[in-house]
């Protein structure tokens, strides 16, 4: 009995270096994190932040128009080459030959109006691709289909 009673004040001793250990280390934390906060230097003034915004905004600007300049190169450079960069081609399967169109007599007598979404209208007809002739969205820079820059 007496040995479990030395034990446990071994062990409690243990447990109270260790908490104040622990306290010790988030005092210090904590302190650190007091300082971090508090420095001025830290935290950009409202003349910074507007000219940081206003720097954002050119580059933004900048990287929008490099953009577009490279779509215009690549469509129209002398090493522009579309199969380079995918043949839409390749990867149709064969289906075999077309069939003919029916005649104005076989054509069924119902017809359904074509109808178009008001915000086709609103944007604008859709384009065909240059490239694989797919008809895409006015909304679309690029082809959906094979990533060919719309040309204007």
């Amino acid at each position: 009995m007496e040995r479990l009673q030395r034990e446990l004040e071994i062990q409690k001793k243990k447990l109270d270096k260790l908490k104040t250990e622990v306290n010790e280390m988030e005092n210090n934390l904590t302190r650190r994190r007091l300082k971090r906060s508090n420095s001025a230097s830290q935290i950009p003034s409202l003349e910074e932040m507007q000219q940081l915004r206003s720097c954002n905004r050119q580059l933004q600007i900048d990287i929008d128009c490099l953009t577009k300049e490279i779509d215009l190169f690549q469509a129209r450079g002398p090493h522009f080459n579309p199969s380079a960069i995918h043949n839409f081609y390749d990867n149709i399967g064969f289906l075999g030959p077309v069939p003919p169109k029916p005649k104005a007599d076989q054509r069924s007598v119902v017809k359904t109006p074509k109808t178009v979404p008001d915000t086709e209208e609103d944007e604008g007809a859709q384009w065909n691709c240059t490239a694989c002739t797919f008809l895409n969205h006015p909304a679309l820079n690029r082809c959906e289909q094979c990533e060919m820059p719309r040309h204007f």
